[in-house]
């Protein structure tokens, strides 16, 4: 009896020594299958279109002013100054009232490549865009109106006469090339200020194509904009600035209206030390 006890006892340790072993067996452990979805991909509906442009005619008409200055210093004395010095000087402070008056008045600084996207593509302008362009490179550009363009986060363009850089009261091309490194367009404004349509082709090439070498050499940059001196061209003019390389050119006309038609004689108002230079040109804008 005792030995049945015995043996009862080591039967059932056993099994259940086994039963332990079997339940520790390492045995794989098969993971749930992961279904892979493919996201649809959005409609064209539900996809933002890019905008659609459409290039104008060539005798669209836009409202588009460009005002040019000249001389930005102190306004000379009566005494010691001509009618027409004092008619081409913008003083320091009359220069800031035009561009407060742009703020104040939520006209937009645009630069002028905006209208020759405008002609190019189509691309509206923005609402009441203004562009400011200089002629010559006088220094006083780039001591009173770099500045203050600054100061209001505005952009110009500076028309430069290459011969004339680096004399007295003219811009140095270091400064050029500042104005040109922090957001100001450079275009040229011949070499040494001839008028286009009184000269011989030899003269009319270096005029157009030598001062646009000289600048973009100076500048590390394209230079594809020109500004007539005096206003002065005719069709011979802009056929050799078009083979020259540039995209557009500048006149000056006693309108806004712009059109494609004339992205060579792009107009242009003369600005004055009256803020009324500006105002008037802006009624009904």
């Amino acid at each position: 009896m005792l030995l049945a006890t015995i043996g009862a006892v080591f039967y059932n340790w056993m099994r259940a020594e086994n039963t332990v072993q079997i339940n520790n067996s390492s045995t794989p452990t098969l993971l749930p299958q992961r279904t892979l979805t493919q996201e649809p991909l959005p409609s064209s509906a539900e996809m933002t279109p890019e905008p659609s442009y459409q290039k104008p005619a060539d005798n669209a008409v836009i409202k588009f002013p460009v005002f040019n200055y000249h001389h930005i210093r102190p306004m000379p004395d009566v005494a010691s100054s001509t009618i027409t010095d004092r008619a081409f000087t913008v003083s320091p402070e009359g220069f800031e009232a035009h561009l407060k008056y742009f703020k104040d008045n939520n006209y937009q600084i645009v630069s002028v490549y905006d209208l020759l996207d405008y002609f190019d593509t189509g691309k509206p302008l923005p609402p009441e865009a203004v562009a400011i362009s200089f002629d010559d490179g006088r220094y006083g550009q780039y001591k009173w109106a770099y500045p203050l363009l600054k100061k209001y986060g505005m952009t110009a363009t500076f028309f430069i006469t290459t011969d004339w850089i680096d004399k007295r009261d003219f811009m140095t091309w270091q400064q050029v090339k500042e104005m040109s490194d922090n957001g100001m367009s450079i275009g040229s404004h011949s070499l040494d200020h001839a008028a286009m349509n009184k000269v011989d082709d030899k003269q009319l090439s270096a005029e157009l194509a030598g001062s646009k070498k000289i600048l973009e050499e100076r500048i590390g940059k394209k230079v594809d904009l020109l500004a007539y001196p005096g206003g002065s061209y005719n069709d011979h003019v802009i056929q050799l600035a078009k083979e020259a390389g540039y995209q557009a050119a500048f006149s000056v006309y006693k309108i806004i209206d712009q059109q494609p038609k004339f992205r060579y004689i792009i107009r242009r108002f003369h600005a004055d030390d009256w803020l009324e230079s500006i105002t008037e040109k802006l009624v009904n804008y």
